[in-house]
């Protein structure tokens, strides 16, 4: 579900046989006057998905690429992530201008998305540490400067993309669906105080099977509405919501969906990157936040 949510926001990229995690705990705090969002992030129970007992060569690789390069994951097992490398290839690929007149209009809100990413994320690799379940962990401090202009880019880069995605829907309920989506007022995508809106064509018949057989997706929304959040369907649409817009900060951990923990990631993080003692994730938090103010 979630691939299918955001498909057209240029930083929403899938992978396969991947590095994954248990659970992930972010926490936020919109500097509205600064235009700056500060997000710190921890990882619980990192792992990988190929085998039981150690991590594949494509997974170490993986991990190295997140270690030197400016990425940061959302969720999902690492499929949502700004990728700051990823942006400029893609930009590079976004060069050749369209014949087709829908296509060129997102190319250009894509490229223009792509830039103001490229140019406003930056994200600081913390320490690797052992939890009290003795499973290997991982921080990251990520900013997003000038959040207004990229909310504007994003919000125009999912308009253009769903126009090219109604032009290629085969039946007229589908392409209904998206075009009611569109002609209906306010952006996509929103960030008010620290309340975080977002919404999207959705049928409602598929949005009441939500989770009906997936147990861990079921857990995951269950965890997300447990915290805060709001998940709902109207007209057409999926709605979510998370945060107060009077708050100062939110926080929220949720499960992931892959595959249950396996410890075989401890010996390769431990060997190669090592991981730090005593080391508290929250006061890392803390210092990374109250420096921001």
């Amino acid at each position: 579900m979630l691939k299918r949510l955001l498909p057209f926001l240029a930083f929403a990229v899938a992978l396969t046989g991947c590095i994954e995690f248990e659970r992930q705990t972010v926490t936020y705090e919109h500097d509205a006057k600064a235009d700056t969002l500060h997000i710190h992030q921890t990882y619980h129970g990192i792992d990988g998905a190929d085998d039981v007992t150690q991590l594949s060569e494509k997974e170490r690789e993986q991990l190295a690429d997140v270690m030197k390069g400016q990425r940061t994951f959302f969720f999902a097992n690492w499929i949502f992530e700004l990728n700051v490398g990823s942006f400029k290839a893609q930009l590079t690929e976004a060069a050749v201008p369209k014949t087709n007149s829908l296509e060129e209009a997102q190319r250009r809100a894509v490229t223009n998305l792509l830039t103001l990413l490229i140019a406003n994320v930056r994200v600081e690799n913390g320490k690797f540490f052992l939890n009290d379940k003795g499973q290997p962990c991982g921080t990251q401090r990520v900013t997003l400067r000038n959040v207004s202009k990229l909310l504007t880019a994003g919000n125009e880069a999912i308009r253009r993309g769903l126009e090219v995605e109604m032009k290629g829907k085969p039946t007229a309920a589908e392409r209904e669906l998206i075009n009611a989506s569109l002609a209906r007022p306010g952006p996509f995508l929103t960030l008010a105080g620290e309340q975080l809106r977002f919404r999207w064509p959705f049928p409602k018949a598929e949005f009441d099977k939500i989770g009906s057989d997936d147990a861990k997706l079921k857990h995951f929304v269950a965890e997300f509405v447990r915290q805060g959040g709001e998940m709902s369907a109207d007209q057409g649409e999926i709605h979510l919501r998370f945060g107060r817009p009077d708050s100062t900060r939110e926080t929220v951990t949720l499960p992931m969906i892959g595959k249950d923990y396996q410890a075989n990631a401890i010996g390769h993080i431990r060997d190669t990157y090592g991981f730090a003692k005593d080391f508290d994730p929250k006061k890392d938090m803390e210092e990374f936040l109250r420096a921001k103010k």
